[in-house]
């Protein structure tokens, strides 16, 4: 498992601080086995949960598997503390519903299985890309791909794109996704002869690209056209967008955008 990001992390650290005594924090700490970065002798919760989660987050940066593995551990028992006793009752602002966002936009989700009746059986920590797909590696290639176009707003608009979804601003990073799309079409079809009038010609850079053959219905045109509709949906307006949606749109987005280079404007 990839380590986790400092916000899931933080979170995960300050919900555990307020549902947990200073002994069930030793003890939580053991279960997830990190225990052994915990300092000798802290003053209080705050200093052991604090100090154990930078310890443990500083050894398993570079090489220290054990490490990562236990910080997700203590993040999924966290979680198993603070969920409710109905996955319906979630709300917004309570602790389970604050880390379940924090994961999904670090690329994971907290899966929860409960009884007919009710009862919590377990609680799983999975990756929303799975099987295997490195955003990260897709974000530093198509940002080179940017710089070889010359195409600066674009990589731009992309990175702070990535950047709000990391620090879990969802619709800003929905709204920076959408220009993105759109300067990626509109550059596309500007190589294809179509003319750009004005800042938001997508839509027709789009239809130009699918009416003259560039891009054929059956041939990706549905697929871009597609995606281009669902990005003008819960855009950069607050409260109209969770973690999930936005990860999936900068996934969604990200492929788009990497297909369309690779077939109009392919390194030589």
């Amino acid at each position: 498992m990839r380590l986790l990001s400092s916000p899931v992390l933080g979170c995960a650290a300050e919900i555990a601080k307020n549902v947990f005594s200073k002994s069930d924090l030793r003890l939580l700490l053991m279960k997830a086995g990190i225990d052994g970065y915990a300092p000798r002798s802290p003053y209080s919760k705050q200093d052991l949960i604090t100090d154990t989660m930078y310890e443990a987050k500083r050894k398993a940066a570079p090489s220290d598997s054990a490490a990562r593995q236990g910080l997700a551990e203590f993040v999924r028992l966290v979680a198993e503390r603070v969920a409710p006793a109905d996955l319906h009752a979630v709300l917004p602002g309570t602790p389970f519903w604050q880390l379940r966002e924090a994961l999904r936009a670090d690329g994971f989700d907290l899966r929860t299985d409960y009884t007919p009746t009710g009862e919590l059986t377990s609680i799983r920590l999975l990756p929303l890309d799975e099987p295997k797909a490195p955003l990260s590696d897709q974000i530093t290639a198509l940002e080179a791909d940017f710089d070889r176009l010359g195409m600066t707003v674009a990589k731009n608009l992309y990175r702070q794109a990535v950047d709000n979804l990391v620090e879990q601003r969802f619709e800003a990073a929905n709204g920076q996704m959408r220009s993105t799309f759109e300067a990626v079409i509109v550059h596309v079809a500007t190589s294809r002869n179509f003319t750009s009038t004005k800042q938001g010609d997508g839509g027709p850079a789009l239809a130009y690209l699918i009416d003259h053959g560039h891009l054929p219905e059956r041939n990706g045109g549905a697929f871009i056209r597609g995606l281009w509709w669902i990005t003008h949906t819960n855009g950069p307006h607050p409260g109209t967008s969770d973690a999930g949606e936005a990860y999936f749109r900068v996934q969604a987005i990200t492929s788009a955008v990497r297909y369309l280079i690779d077939r109009f404007m392919p390194r030589q």
